[in-house]
């Protein structure tokens, strides 16, 4: 109940004190659920309603009218909003956040719109993301099973300057898809970006077998 949160009131404020339905997801509680992606970490809050379609898709929302077009939540990240201006929605499967690098989780049940704008009709979930400054150095994590055929995060933090920290990361996995025979299909992925540094950076995502082949994502800054 002392943990500090933003998303109420866009200024910290004790968890106990906050004049909202609110939870909260801590680092602690992702490491211990054995989450493998922001979706499936998601889960932890009672107050969201999440489905996984397939390998790819996930629909995720709050107060029902679930699907993969949910248009009704904010999400944010480090307080850029993430969705797209194609329908309003998040496409949950390009949001590759290192599980590791979160700090917390905040989500909020009910409208939100006063304070944060367009999209937030029935709650406002906000990734909040640890400070460069302590995700130094290099890390990696990887694994393997049946369906997930592999997976793997790296990441380095570093300084730029004496007042300047950064960190860079790239992940990938290869995993069967859902709804069709084995071995038919599978899904692999490359995603490099960086984050948390000031107004922030690109994010590179690379899939070799995608049409597309590559795109680039710049994050939007909420007002």
């Amino acid at each position: 109940m002392n943990l500090q949160v933003t998303s109420v009131s866009k200024r910290p404020e004790r968890l106990s004190q906050t004049a909202s339905a609110i939870q909260v997801i801590t680092q602690e509680d992702i490491r211990r659920s054995g989450a493998a992606s922001l979706p499936e970490a998601l889960r932890l809050a009672t107050n969201l309603q999440v489905a996984q379609l397939d390998s790819r898709q996930w629909a995720i929302s709050a107060r029902g009218f679930n699907g993969t077009a949910a248009n009704k939540l904010l999400v944010l990240i480090d307080g850029r909003t993430v969705y797209t201006p194609l329908f309003s929605g998040v496409f949950w499967d390009v949001q590759e956040v290192p599980l590791g690098d979160i700090d917390r989780i905040e989500v909020i049940s009910g409208p939100g719109a006063t304070l944060w704008g367009a999209n937030a009709v029935n709650g406002v979930i906000n990734v909040i993301t640890k400070d460069a400054k302590d995700t130094q150095g290099l890390l990696l994590s990887g694994g393997g099973g049946t369906e997930q055929h592999g997976f793997g995060t790296v990441r380095y933090g570093a300084a730029l300057g004496s007042t300047v920290r950064a960190r860079f990361y790239g992940r990938g996995f290869d995993r069967d898809a859902t709804g069709v025979p084995r071995r038919t299909r599978r899904r692999r992925r490359l995603v490099l970006g960086a984050g948390r540094v000031p107004d922030g950076l690109g994010c590179i995502e690379h899939q070799p077998r995608h049409p597309a082949g590559r795109s680039v994502r710049w994050p939007h800054r909420a007002g």
